[in-house]
């Protein structure tokens, strides 16, 4: 009988990871460029990653296109991102809507993907191989990269709280 403290532990990391991803986008945050530049760099090169591999074209395009997209959501999202500064430090309220919907949608097609590869007979390697699945990480990589990238800029320019 296998174990199943490896099933507990990645559903446990993956369950803290849903729960910092929505608190990311529900009220107000501190503005840390540190943050956001290191989370702009990750995603970067992750996206590098995806489209260095070589997969099929239509899997390139769903990702390019969901990049495209996302990234005009992004634009919005930082138009709908109320930005304040108090005695406190300098702080961002985003959209809700916006990074919320991106969340539920990129973690419910893992869900599905996950839940499809383990009761169907075409495996894990065919998981990721859905041009669905590119655009939605697609979307949300774009989304995130100009959102942190703005966020990163709003935050150069501010000057200390005090000054």
């Amino acid at each position: 009988m296998a174990s199943p403290t490896i099933p507990i532990l990645v559903g446990g990391i993956f369950a803290w990871s849903i729960y910092r991803r929505i608190r990311r986008n529900i009220g107000r945050q501190p503005l840390r460029p540190v943050r956001s530049a290191v989370s702009v760099v990750i995603f970067c090169i992750i996206s590098f990653f995806i489209i260095g591999t070589g997969h099929g074209m239509a899997l390139l395009g769903s990702f390019g296109g969901g990049l495209l997209l996302g990234a005009i959501l992004g634009f919005a999202g930082l138009r709908l991102t109320k930005f304040e500064t108090t005695d406190e430090g300098h702080f961002y309220t985003p959209n809700t809507y916006i990074g919320g919907a991106l969340s539920v949608l990129l973690i419910g097609r893992m869900l599905y993907r996950y839940w499809q590869a383990e009761h169907t007979s075409a495996g894990n390697m065919a998981m990721m191989k859905s041009p669905l699945t590119y655009f939605i990480i697609g979307l949300t990589f774009g989304y995130y990269i100009i959102f942190y990238i703005g966020l990163f800029i709003h935050t150069h320019d501010k000057k200390p709280p005090g000054a």
